[in-house]
C-alpha cells in the first residue's frame, strides 16, 4: 500500500480484494430479490400458507434494508480506501430500492382506502360466519365484525346497503346461487331459508384476490321480510389490516349480479303473482257468497210443484176426427 497524504488518510489499493460488505451486500440483494417472487408464486399457484408468505416477504424487506446500510459502509470503505467492489455496491443499492419500493408504494397507495379489513351491508347486525370459524387459522384476522369499523365504512362506503328484493327468500335464494355461478363463485357452506321457523338462508364463500392470492371470507344472508326478502353482503380478509378496497368491490360485484338476476327473472314472476292473487281472490269471494247469490256462480234450485211427479210425463193425444 502506498500512502499519499497523512493528512485525509486516503489510501489507494485499487490491487486489493473488494470490499468484504460490498461483495455480501451484492449477494443479500441478488438473494432476496430472488426468494421474494418465488414466495409470492408460491402462495399464489401452490398454496403455499398465507403466514408463511407473509414472513417470507417480511423477511425480504428487511434484508433489503440492511443491505442498503451495507452498501453505504462500502461505499464509504470503498471512498476513502480506493478498494475494488463500486459496482457491487451500485447493483446492491438498485435490488434494495427496489425491494423496499413494494412496501413503500403500497403504504401510499393504501393510504387512499380506510384501514379496515371487514365490509358488511348491515353495519347493526352484519351476517355472522359458520363455516370460516374452520377454514381460518391462527394468527388470522378475527370474524367478528369490529364496531369501530362501521363509522370508518359508512364514510368511504355508503353506497352498501341492504338489498330489497321482491320475491320470497326461497326464490331469492335460487337467485343468489345463480349470481355465484355466473360469478364463477363455488358455495362452500350453505343453509337453505325456512319460513316455519323463520331460519335465514346463509352462503359462505371463500375468494382468492387476483394477483397475490389472498383468501376472504363472504358471507351471503337471505332473510324473508313479509313476502319480499332482504339480501346483506359481507366480506372479510383473512390477513392484513387494509383491504385496499378489495372487499368493498367484490360486495358491489355481488349485489350488482344479484339485482341483475331479479331484473331479468322479475317479469315472470310478476305475471304468475298477479294470476295467483286474482284466482286467491276469486276463491276468498266465492266462500264468503251465499250460494243461491248471482255472483255465486251457482244457479238457485228451482221451485217446482210438489203436486207434480218426479217421472216424465207421456205427451198428449190429439183426439182424431172418428172419436
Amino acid at each position: 500500500m502506498q500512502r499519499f497524504d497523512t493528512m485525509t488518510r486516503t489510501i489507494y489499493a485499487p490491487d486489493q480484494p473488494p470490499s468484504f460488505l460490498a461483495r455480501w451486500a451484492s449477494r443479500l440483494a441478488l438473494f432476496f430479490a430472488v426468494v421474494l417472487p418465488i414466495a409470492l408464486f408460491m402462495h399464489r399457484l401452490f398454496g403455499l400458507p398465507t403466514p408463511v408468505a407473509l414472513n417470507i416477504a417480511a423477511a425480504c424487506f428487511a434484508g433489503a434494508a440492511l443491505v442498503l446500510l451495507m452498501a453505504a459502509v462500502a461505499g464509504l470503505d470503498i471512498w476513502v480506501t480506493g478498494r475494488q467492489g463500486a459496482a457491487r455496491i451500485v447493483v446492491a443499492t438498485v435490488l434494495a430500492a427496489a425491494l423496499l419500493s413494494v412496501p413503500l408504494s403500497l403504504y401510499v397507495i393504501g393510504r387512499k382506502w380506510p384501514p379496515i379489513n371487514d365490509v358488511t351491508t348491515d353495519l347493526s347486525n352484519p351476517p355472522q360466519f359458520v363455516n370460516a370459524y374452520k377454514t381460518r387459522s391462527p394468527g388470522s384476522n378475527p370474524l367478528e365484525y369490529p364496531a369501530r369499523f362501521a363509522p370508518m365504512q359508512q364514510a368511504s362506503y355508503p353506497d352498501l346497503k341492504t338489498l330489497v328484493v321482491p320475491r320470497t327468500a326461497e326464490e331469492t335464494f335460487e337467485l343468489v346461487h345463480q349470481a355465484l355461478a355466473k360469478q364463477k363463485l363455488t358455495p362452500d357452506y350453505e343453509v337453505p331459508p325456512n319460513d316455519d321457523d323463520g331460519t335465514p338462508g346463509i352462503v359462505e364463500i371463500a375468494d382468492r384476490t387476483m394477483i397475490l392470492g389472498f383468501t376472504d371470507d363472504v358471507v351471503i344472508r337471505v332473510v324473508d321480510d313479509d313476502g319480499r326478502s332482504r339480501v346483506d353482503v359481507r366480506s372479510a380478509s383473512r390477513y392484513g389490516i387494509s383491504d385496499f378496497g378489495q372487499n368493498a368491490e367484490r360486495v358491489r360485484v355481488l349485489l350488482k349480479e344479484i339485482a341483475g338476476r331479479v331484473t331479468a327473472s322479475v317479469p315472470n314472476a310478476e305475471a304468475s303473482a298477479r294470476a295467483q292473487r286474482k284466482k286467491d281472490a276469486k276463491a276468498a269471494a266465492a266462500k264468503q257468497l251465499p250460494n243461491d247469490s248471482p255472483k255465486s256462480g251457482r244457479k238457485p234450485p228451482s221451485k217446482r210443484d210438489p203436486s207434480r211427479s218426479g217421472t216424465r210425463r207421456a205427451p198428449e193425444r190429439k183426439a182424431s176426427p172418428q172419436e
